[in-house]
């Protein structure tokens, strides 16, 4: 990774969660390949193992031959894999990648000034971390308690790499939303053009006025990504509906 991510965990940090994260992932397969996904509408718990493993596989692709694989992707041989044997060999190929390269080698990304493999294990360690959780609440038990660093981060990686994926909105208000979990502040300004991120220390200053969501970085982290209640807010609901309404279109 090259941009200033001041959460971030190290890369080994990442693998571990990562390992632990997908073995979650893979023990909660049995039983839900048929159930409903409530977080992801429409979908059955086949379809997000078969899109988990898709998405490892095209990053693994990525990595090893330096570009986003194009046309006749995906290979059309992987369909007649049971979704457990894919999600296994997919994971497999990228942890091969991951394990053959330096985390500051060069990688595609949609983040221009972060063209790294580092870039994807911190990206797929959230990635996994969440769709195991999807999957546990499909099976309907007692979703496992995300890491809290990890949660932490993820809160800023939704904010400063997710949420700039976003499209332009000429309607944004401008308005900032303040958010608040285990002594962190971030404050995001819905602008026109894209959404600005500023990282506080602490809250106050410019922003006292702005709208305020507050939670436990597990429960900030799952309404941001669209699974989880609005945690408790102050201020300007608008502005909370708008970063609503720009999350949904950004994830």
């Amino acid at each position: 990774m090259r941009q200033p991510y001041p959460y971030a965990l190290s890369f080994g940090r990442y693998r571990e969660l990562l390992s632990s994260e997908f073995a979650a992932l893979a023990a909660s397969i049995d039983g839900t390949l048929a159930t409903q996904v409530p977080s992801c509408p429409g979908w059955i718990g086949e379809d997000l193992v078969r899109h988990t493993a898709i998405v490892y596989l095209q990053k693994a692709e990525t990595i090893r031959t330096g570009s986003r694989p194009g046309r006749g992707w995906p290979p059309v041989s992987i369909g007649s894999m049971p979704p457990g044997a894919l999600l296994e060999h997919c994971y497999r190929r990228l942890i091969a990648q991951f394990d053959t390269h330096a985390p500051e080698d060069a990688a595609e990304s949609w983040v221009a000034d972060d063209q790294t493999v580092g870039f994807w294990i911190r990206r797929l360690t959230h990635e996994t971390a969440m769709h195991r959780f999807d999957l546990e609440q499909a099976g309907g038990g007692q979703a496992t308690p995300f890491d809290e660093d990890l949660a932490v981060d993820g809160i800023d990686e939704v904010l400063s790499v997710m949420l700039g994926r976003g499209r332009a909105d000429p309607e944004a208000s401008g308005a900032v939303v303040r958010v608040e979990s285990a002594g962190h502040t971030w404050s995001v300004a819905l602008k026109r053009a894209a959404a600005r991120l500023d990282r506080a220390p602490e809250a106050g200053g410019a922003t006292d006025d702005a709208a305020t969501i507050r939670g436990d970085p597990e429960e900030i982290l799952l309404w941001l990504w669209g699974r989880g209640p609005l945690p408790p807010t102050a201020g300007q609901g608008g502005a909370i509906a708008e970063l609503r309404h720009r999350l949904a279109r950004a994830l």
